[in-house]
């Protein structure tokens, strides 16, 4: 009757993108996978569910003790986007299909609120190992705000 789309693969497959300039997809059938063991595949890199990425809000980490869950789909971040505000152009490139992503102008745009990533559902396992894409997925932020800190001068007051 109605449309319907889901943000998990329907096989109970744990599925990690690459955002590095490989754009890999890795299929994982074995459980438990933890976290940690990712991220000690790929040094400088860490994981995001891809439910928990939202237009506008700071890009959460999965803690390294972490079991990656069976049906989720993950992104495997650089580590300078760790609890930055994420745009909506960097949202655009990671949902975007790899052979759809190109070089980007990123800018300060917070429009709406994008609540879940749609995995694509086009992509081919290979015995649990990892899938090759031929297009790179390329990946920049906008740095958030700072404040300047500057040391304020006390006076003694004049009376």
């Amino acid at each position: 009757m109605g449309n319907v789309a889901l943000c998990v693969p329907s096989n109970g497959e744990i599925k990690i993108l690459s955002t590095t300039t490989d754009a890999r997809i890795a299929i994982y059938r074995k459980a438990p996978v933890k976290a940690g063991e990712i991220m000690l595949e790929n040094p400088g890199q860490f994981l995001c569910e891809s439910n928990d990425l939202k237009t506008g809000q700071r890009v959460p980490c999965i803690g390294a003790e972490e079991e990656l869950e069976k049906g989720r789909f993950y992104f495997l971040l650089p580590m300078d986007m760790l609890y930055s505000v994420l745009t909506y152009e960097e949202m655009k490139t990671l949902t975007q299909k790899p052979s759809k992503v190109s070089a980007i102008n990123f800018s300060k745009i917070f429009p709406d609120q994008l609540s879940c990533l749609f995995p694509n559902s086009n992509s081919n396992s290979n015995n649990g190992s990892e899938i090759k894409i031929s297009r790179s997925v390329r990946c920049s932020r906008q740095r958030s705000w700072e404040p300047a800190l500057e040391t304020i001068i006390e006076t003694p007051p004049h009376c």
